[in-house]
């Protein structure tokens, strides 16, 4: 595929050429395409050493673009603990980024999440209590 008169390879711009080090070069640039895709790569090992922090960086690099995959990935690793803090408050924060573009994995895992929230982490989100049992014993 032409563009402009250059050869364009849909396949590298989607990271999915083995070609690690054009994919670090777009992700250091600010592709958040290219971040997402290094997250992917590094929270996989595909092409290098798995390590989940260095996959949540690139994550939150295309999170902080508006990238809802990133944001769900990145929430995902912080609702897990996995290569960073269990942070639940972080976690509801980005599935709800992700879910607000209509990212359904997201919505139920903000679904999900949400039961699980500690009366703390509710009040720091602005969230009601939930609902008590209307039921009499």
């Amino acid at each position: 595929m032409d563009w402009d008169g250059k050869h364009l390879d849909l396949l590298e711009l989607a990271g999915l050429r083995d070609d690690l080090e054009a994919l670090r070069r777009r992700a250091l640039a600010g592709d958040p395409a290219a971040q997402f895709n290094m997250g992917v790569r590094y929270a996989e090992g595909r092409g290098v050493e798995p390590d989940l922090l260095e996959a949540a960086k690139w994550y939150g690099a295309a999170a902080d673009q508006g990238d809802a995959m990133a944001q769900f990935n990145l929430g995902l690793l912080f609702y897990q603990g996995q290569g960073l803090p269990r942070n639940l408050v972080y976690a509801y924060e980005l599935f709800q980024a992700a879910a607000a573009q209509g990212d359904a994995r997201a919505a139920a895992g903000l679904a999900a999440l949400t039961r699980e929230l500690s009366a703390e982490d509710r009040a720091t989100l602005g969230l009601a209590a939930p609902e008590e049992s209307l039921t009499r014993h």
